[in-house]
């Protein structure tokens, strides 16, 4: 009796060493006040530059009829926020041009100090895809940025004929001082394509 005893405690011990070591799942849904706060004071780096906008210039109030309206495509569909460090993790996707209804998703992380953002850094830029295929790929993205896990091996160098992330690519990074994507290339090749694909018609 005494040795089956002691047989159940270990194996208890034992499950329980197996959960502690398992990853908990990452990243909530915010309502929609919260959602819509966060977007407005992101929108500006996540979203298009406006027309007739620069960098150096998009935060004029002149451009913020545009700014709503790019806010309204956008969505944030994970959130995660780190107690220790106050970095805060998100999710973000809006439509793609595309012949089918597609999306992407962006990967941010940021930190804030009272209402200004003193961080931010989008992490990556899925392909477009169809939402349940995003909901998933993207999911799995976002768990890895959040535990630090390393993304390089799903960048479109290295993850073959599965698509994942878009950029960074070998010629296009985040830049963080300027909060934005640069390219080594003359033209972005974001912009590229999707100016291609608006005078095609052709879906990727």
């Amino acid at each position: 009796m005494r040795i089956c005893l002691l047989t159940l405690i270990s194996l208890a011990a034992l499950l329980t060493s197996c959960e502690r070591s398992k990853p908990s799942p990452v990243g909530q849904k915010l309502d929609a006040q919260q959602a819509d706060l966060l977007l407005s004071q992101i929108i500006r780096y996540v979203g298009h530059l406006a027309p007739r906008a620069t960098h150096q210039t998009k935060f004029d109030t002149a451009f913020d009829r545009f700014y709503a309206a790019e806010a309204r495509k956008h969505r944030i569909d994970l959130y995660h926020k780190e107690d220790q460090t106050g970095t805060i993790y998100l999710l973000v996707t809006r439509p793609a041009p595309s012949l089918q209804v597609k999306r992407v998703a962006i990967g941010i992380e940021m930190r804030m100090i009272n209402d200004s953002i003193a961080y931010y850094r989008e992490v990556f830029r899925t392909w477009k895809m169809p939402e349940e295929v995003l909901a998933k790929k993207g999911r799995f993205l976002f768990e890895k940025m959040v535990r630090g896990e390393d993304l390089s091996p799903y960048y479109p160098q290295h993850s073959g004929e599965e698509e994942y992330i878009e950029f960074p690519d070998p010629h296009t990074h985040f830049d963080v001082e300027q909060r934005r994507w640069v390219t080594t290339l003359k033209v972005h090749p974001e912009a590229l394509r999707e100016q291609f694909e608006r005078s095609s018609g052709k879906d990727k």
